[in-house]
């Protein structure tokens, strides 16, 4: 692979813009140099790249979506500058192969996986998937998906969900109640404290985090009482003193997944056609769409609140979407550059905290020591766009290039 230099950018390395003309050399798919007044010397058989008026970041990364067997989930992010995604339940077997695809090719995002949730019978997700999956064979396949009842089937669990390459633990805690849908149980079945505390314990014994589920400050109590390291989503409940101590015993994170509230809620259509203008057909049709799911008595006004109170009060905010293919109102990265102009226009970030939820703070809480900053020896998971993202998030979707591994897979 030859070398690529990449220069007069201004750089965003993760954290703060620590360079307005600087030079970022990419060697064996790798950052190997970083100057960030003087020039570098272009070694033999080099690509250079003149980034004049351009911001050089590192890959973004959607801390929540659902790759399950999709490959052009994973060719589409990449095309919007997110190069790592978090899969948040997927059958082992898929993710294995996914895995395979994403280690041979690079015009695909990477992907980082707990393979199965740490799922109950008949709990969530196996509620809401069967009634909303097209697949023939989808009470056969829920059959084999866990069933945790007690210590041993949690260990037996985080072991098969590790040989199959998982990285962290799911929770499920969801009841239904906050959805207008036809649940065969209601409330769905939720696991028990106890339960919920030995899949923590089992986790962090094997040197994993442990995130959940959990859509109410109710449920959000219970797991984060379980000792979860975070949410994947944001309460749509309003915020109270309690969430906000709680979230601080266990210095544990959220990601808000605003993208798939304002589709279950049936609000942000103005701005999610802001986002699909440059789709055509049944691709713009399904980002302009939503899944009305959600009860007339929430309202994603909370959820601002919710997001905005928590980053206040210190507590780290990772972005990400729950994106899928079959979720209405999402599209793989559309959904991330949608879900930053909503930190920013909708729960009062800056910029430059919207841009650090999707860099360097994903990076540091999964423990992706190899990505998410522009530095030397990291992996040159890059994306350059015209203007300044840190001044105005609305550059973010300006995408110049996006590199993986060194290698250029998106030039415009």
């Amino acid at each position: 692979m030859s070398a690529t230099l990449i220069s007069n950018a201004r750089i965003f390395d993760g954290v703060s813009v620590v360079s307005e003309c600087g030079y970022v050399l990419i060697q064996s798919g790798c950052i190997s140099q970083v100057s960030l007044r003087e020039p570098l010397s272009p070694p033999a058989d080099c690509t250079v790249v003149d980034a004049t008026g351009y911001t050089l970041l590192p890959g973004l990364i959607d801390a929540h979506v659902h790759v399950y067997q999709d490959v052009q989930l994973l060719e589409t992010a990449i095309q919007y500058g997110v190069t790592t995604v978090l899969d948040m339940h997927n059958e082992r077997e898929w993710f294995k192969a996914i895995n395979a695809i994403t280690r041979q090719r690079n015009d695909v995002s990477d992907v980082k996986s707990c393979c199965f949730g740490a799922t109950i019978k008949n709990g969530w997700p196996s509620a809401i998937i069967k009634l909303v999956s097209p697949d023939k064979d989808v009470e056969d396949r829920i059959s084999k998906w866990p069933n945790l009842t007690d210590s041993k089937s949690v260990e037996e669990y985080i072991a098969q969900n590790m040989a199959a390459g998982a990285t962290f633990t799911k929770l499920m805690q969801e009841d239904g109640h906050t959805m207008t849908l036809p649940f065969p149980e209601q409330p769905v079945p939720t696991p028990s404290l106890e339960l919920q505390k030995a899949i923590v314990d089992a986790s962090h014994d094997k040197g994993m985090l442990a995130v959940a589920h959990a859509l109410t400050n109710h449920s959000t109590l219970q797991v984060l009482r379980a000792g979860v390291d975070g949410l994947t989503h944001a309460s749509i409940d309003p915020i109270n003193e309690q969430i906000v101590e709680a979230f601080k015993k266990n210095n544990a994170f959220v990601i808000p997944t605003l993208a798939v509230h304002a589709s279950c809620s049936g609000e942000e259509q103005e701005t999610r056609d802001k986002f699909a203008t440059s789709l055509h057909g049944a691709e713009k049709e399904h980002l302009l769409g939503c899944l009305h799911i959600t009860s007339d008595k929430f309202s994603i006004k909370s959820v601002y609140e919710q997001v905005y109170t928590l980053k206040e009060a210190g507590i780290d905010v990772l972005c990400g979407t729950d994106t899928a293919t079959d979720l209405l109102g999402t599209r793989a990265g559309a959904s991330v550059h949608h879900e930053l102009w909503m930190y920013v226009n909708r729960c009062r970030f800056t910029p430059l905290e919207a841009l650090v939820s999707a860099t360097s703070k994903i990076a540091e809480r999964f423990r992706l020591q190899d990505r998410g900053r522009i530095r030397e020896g990291l992996l040159a998971d890059l994306l350059l766009v015209s203007g300044d993202p840190a001044k105005s998030i609305e550059a973010i979707r300006n995408v110049k290039m996006v590199w993986r591994n060194g290698e250029a897979v998106v030039n415009n």
